[in-house]
This record gives C-alpha cells, structure tokens and sequence, in this order.
C-alpha cells in the first residue's frame, strides 16, 4: 500500500457549515470528504481513524462500518481498511477491538485484550458486493475463518455470543451492564483495566441479544462468501451455524412478551428497553409478526423510541434513560444503520425512510458527530466522526 502522508487533506464540514447540508447529496459528499479527511498510514497500513481528535488509531467496529460507507466511494480503499484491519490479528485468531499503537514512526506490537461485534465478514461481504473482487476475498477469507474459530471458541456459550467486558460490547458504559457489576466501573474509566491492562482478570460478561444477532448475519455472510469462492463444504457449515445460532437467540433471549433480552452471567434477564430490542431484525432472527409488534408498539412509540432524532439508545420511558448520557440515551448512527436495515429486510419501507429523515436531520443539524440528543439534535462526543457517515450507506442503499 502506498503512503498517504503528504496527500492534502480535504475540507471538512465544520459545525456551522452543517445547518447549510440541503438535500441528501450534500450529506454524502460531505461523508466522502471525512473519510477521504480521516485516512491516516500508519507502518505501510492505510485505514480511517475514527476522529482526529479523540481517536487516532484503528478500532474493530468503526473500520467495519468505514469501509462499508468507503466501498461507495473508493473500493480500493474500502479493501484496504479491512486489510488493514485484518493485519492486526492475534494468533489464536482474535481481531482486536484497538490497534495500529505507534511510537517514534514505528508500530507498538501491542493492542487492546478484547474484540468487538462480529461486523466483519459483513463488512467484507458488502465491499465484495461492489468490487467482486475474488482475490480479495481469496485472501481476507482464511483470516476470518480464523477469527470465527476463535469466537466459537472463546465467545460462544449455548450457541450464542458473550462479551467479556463492557467496551467489547461497543456501548461501553451502558445500562445493560448496570446489574452485572455490583461497583459499576463500567460507568468510569475503571473500565479500561480490562481491555487494556495485562493479566486483568476479565470475570464480568454477558449473554448479549446485539452481539449474537451480529454473529448470526456474520455466519449468513461467511456462507455467502465461501459460496462465491467454490467452498461449497465452507458454505454448508456457516449457513447450517447461522441457523443454530438464530434457533439458539430464540431459546436463549426470548422471553414471554416476544421480546429478545440480554443475560447477566448469573443467567437473569436484562429488562430494560434499549435499542437491542431491535437487533434480531438485522439477521432477520424474528417472525414478521414479532416484528411487526417491535415496530409498531415499542419503535413508533413517542413515549420510548419514536423521538424527534430517533432513535436514543434507552427507551425514554426507562428511569435510567440520559439524552446527553454515553450510550444510556443519545442517538448513535450506527444504531439506525443497523436499524434501518433491519426495516428494510422486513418491508418497513415506509419507516425505513422516516428513520433516515430523522437521521440526516441529526447531521445537517450538527454535523458527523459521534452521538446526538435525541429530543434536540445537538451533536455530542467526538467530531468529524467516522462511523456517523453511515448515513451515507442508509441513502445509498438499494
């Protein structure tokens, strides 16, 4: 891969600049502009930092959902990310959820203890769907056969996903770890022990509804994948996983209102509303019935999900619910991204297209913040962040 470093950065969309985005092209040329912006070489490595400011080296999710958006725009680009993603592999197969650490030009051998969500076959599937670049898969293919050994092998537990520590989960500090832990230290940066510290014990973890419905449509796209490169046996086995997998979430998470709940690792259910509410229907893990009832009385619901920048995190109805709180109330795009196609899968065009209205309002109001007030907008976290370029993907998307 070549260097970027001298290459001229482009003009980002600064906040006051946002209230003047008129109509959704502006929004996805602005996107393209941050990404293009917030591409760094690290070590012969190119890849998007999530933010200049607050995140400058390489994370799980965020260069999943980058390269979703950069296939759009730069396939080439969007190959690298995950190449560049991929190189930072343990060898038990583990994809960190940080890396790319340097010191004085050269790349630190270090990284964080923990992954994230499974995004990333999903994320090679949907660039292959623009490239059908064979030798990329070719060669991204048995590094992901590894890392998915390693989830079977270190995640999964009754057939669906764990996650070992708060930020693993990607929602760091949110109210579903707030009857797992009997000092909350997922609510400080307590919390940071476990993901980074060395022989840290990592006891906490919990059966979670967004991490095996990730890892469900995860395993539907490494059948997919090894259907396109001739692995019919491969191909088998992954689709014949995924089908346990959802079968598993029904017997593990479903409880006797429909609903799908995350567990404590003292196997109770979490009862709160939060957007994983909504995560089976990204896997298409429900019937279209259940669906149908998510949709219409819990998404639609002003008094829980339905706000004027949907959707926050946290019901509104919930006690616990904070609309400027980290990941117990604010709207994050990466939610609606997951959200939205799970809409769309189960015919909800209609609200599929409010959902993306109500998430470019958040942008155009506030420019690619990390995560938005859901009752006003205002943007909030880090700036010129990468991920809330997903909006992108959500207009784009056929």
């Amino acid at each position: 891969m070549h260097s970027d470093r001298r290459r001229k950065r482009h003009p980002l969309l600064s906040e006051k600049e946002a209230i003047t985005l008129h109509g959704k092209e502006e929004v996805v040329k602005a996107a393209k502009a941050l990404l293009r912006h917030n591409r760094r070489t690290v070590c012969g490595y190119t890849f998007t930092i999530p933010s200049p400011h607050e995140y400058r080296h390489q994370w799980l999710w965020d260069s999943c959902f980058h390269a979703i958006v950069l296939r759009h725009f730069d396939i080439t680009a969007a190959e690298n990310e995950l190449i560049s993603l991929m190189a930072s592999q343990h060898k038990s197969g583990m994809v960190p959820h940080e890396s790319k650490y340097t010191l004085l030009g050269a790349e630190l051998p270090y990284t964080s203890r923990i992954t994230q969500p499974p995004l990333i076959a999903r994320a090679v599937l949907d660039v292959y769907s623009k490239s059908r670049n064979k030798k990329f898969l070719m060669d991204i293919f048995p590094r992901l056969q590894l890392y998915h050994h390693w989830l079977e092998d270190k995640r999964e537990v009754d057939d669906v996903l764990k996650v070992i520590d708060s930020n693993e989960s990607g929602e760091d500090n949110s109210v579903l770890w707030d009857d797992e832990f009997t000092i909350p230290t997922h609510m400080t940066y307590l919390r940071w022990l476990t993901t980074y510290v060395p022989f840290v014990p990592q006891k906490a973890a919990i059966k979670s509804v967004k991490s095996t419905a990730i890892y469900a449509d995860a395993l539907h796209c490494m059948a997919e994948i090894a259907k396109a490169l001739g692995m019919r046996e491969f191909s088998s086995y992954y689709k014949e996983k995924s089908e346990a997998v959802a079968a598993a979430m029904a017997a593990v998470f479903k409880l006797k209102d429909g609903m799908y709940y995350s567990r404590t690792n003292k196997d109770r259910p979490i009862l709160y509303k939060t957007n994983s509410l909504f995560a089976p229907m990204f896997a298409g893990i429900v019937s279209k019935k259940e669906a149908k009832e998510l949709v219409e009385k819990h998404l639609l619901n002003e008094n829980e999900f339905w706000t004027e920048f949907a959707i926050p995190t946290v019901a509104i109805s919930e006690p616990k619910f904070s609309a400027k709180g980290y990941w117990r109330g604010p709207m994050w795009v990466n939610i609606n991204w997951m959200l939205h196609r799970g809409l769309l899968r189960y015919g909800f065009k209609d609200v599929a297209r409010q959902l993306l209205q109500k998430t470019i309002a958040a942008v155009k109001k506030s420019g690619f913040r990390e995560y938005y007030n859901p009752l006003t907008g205002e943007g909030l976290g880090a700036t010129h962040f990468g991920w809330s370029t997903l909006v992108a993907d959500m207009i784009l998307k056929k």
